[in-house]
């Protein structure tokens, strides 16, 4: 896979100054320096790296060429490289006809143009899926679940019954979406199992990371707002909400009927105590214990959870007074 700088200029409308001629066959970081690749200047410190560097183009910032590179200009370098990026994906199934030979699709379904499915998948009852998307090998969608336009579902993915997908959804492998909820209420000295009747609602933009769970409501629904990114290892549990374009980081649990706003970011291994709301514009570091509301934006940290500056002059006179 290779293309021109000039190619790539005139594909995303960018100004080019230098060699347009210079051949690209990827993409890296400027510490791979890699000939014949593309890579970006974001902030006027790695300058001088990037033109000692041996990579023969980079996108950077309007005004600040790299000297003795070809340079194409935009405003926000690492969002323009990671367009062109997408140039360089590998062929997603390789499927002559879109549909393995070896898959199961069932009664009703009904397939968006150019929907790709591979080896061994199941497809269930009155599923719909739109356009273009792309299950690959051994996924499972469970019946009556529905799947937006270009959605990418990577291999040994399970989509339980009655879920829903919005487009471009993307569900990393090993996801489960619609899994029953860890509800059970206590009987005579045992735990009964609580049907688990609600479903699942990713809304567009969404994507799961690999090996990352998320349950499926009680009696209504768990929904994950547009745009928010789940990291590997996650795990969201019956009738959670997260808000548009929140960040769940590696190794979070979110226990269930928690209310996450918008643009919330959990860093790795925070964990939530059931029934909990948090507000727009926050963010809570590694580790840290949600055990109450967050009714205020801000940065948080610790356990029991505090502002961050506090827990910082907290963990430093502990450490002040072990010396």
């Amino acid at each position: 896979m290779q293309y021109s700088l000039s190619d790539i200029a005139e594909r995303f409308k960018l100004e080019v100054d230098g060699d347009e001629t210079v051949e690209i066959t990827g993409i890296c970081g400027l510490s791979d320096d890699l000939p014949a690749c593309l890579s970006f200047v974001g902030e006027d410190q790695y300058a001088e790296v990037a033109s000692r560097s041996r990579i023969p183009a980079l996108v950077t910032r309007p005004g600040r060429p790299i000297a003795g590179k070809a340079n194409l200009f935009h405003e926000h370098p690492e969002y323009m490289i990671t367009q062109i990026a997408e140039l360089f994906l590998p062929s997603r199934l390789g499927t002559a006809d879109g549909i393995h030979h070896t898959a199961v699709i069932a009664d009703g379904v009904v397939l968006g143009d150019d929907v790709c499915i591979g080896a061994y998948v199941v497809v269930g009852e009155k599923v719909q899926i739109g356009a273009r998307s792309r299950l690959f090998p051994n996924t499972v969608i469970m019946d009556r679940s529905v799947l937006g336009e270009d959605c990418i579902v990577y291999p040994n993915c399970t989509v339980r019954e009655d879920s829903v997908l919005g487009d471009r959804v993307i569900l990393q492998s090993g996801v489960s979406i619609g899994g029953d909820g860890f509800g059970f209420v206590k009987h005579g000295g045992e735990h009964v199992k609580i049907p688990q009747l609600g479903h699942v609602v990713l809304e567009a933009d969404v994507e799961i990371g690999a090996n990352s769970t998320v349950d499926r409501g009680r009696f209504t629904e768990t929904r994950i707002g547009r745009g928010t990114k789940v990291d590997n290892l996650v795990m969201l549990a019956h009738n959670v909400t997260a808000g548009s374009h929140c960040l769940i980081i590696a190794q979070v649990g979110v226990s269930g009927s928690t209310t996450l706003g918008n643009r919330v970011t959990l860093a790795g291994q925070v964990g939530t105590v059931g029934h909990v709301k948090i507000v727009d514009d926050v963010t809570v570091l590694g580790k840290g214990g949600i055990t109450k509301d967050i009714r205020k934006p801000g940065v948080y940290a610790g356990m029991p959870l505090k502002p961050a500056r506090l827990w910082r002059k907290a963990m430093a006179r502990l450490y002040a007074g072990l010396r």
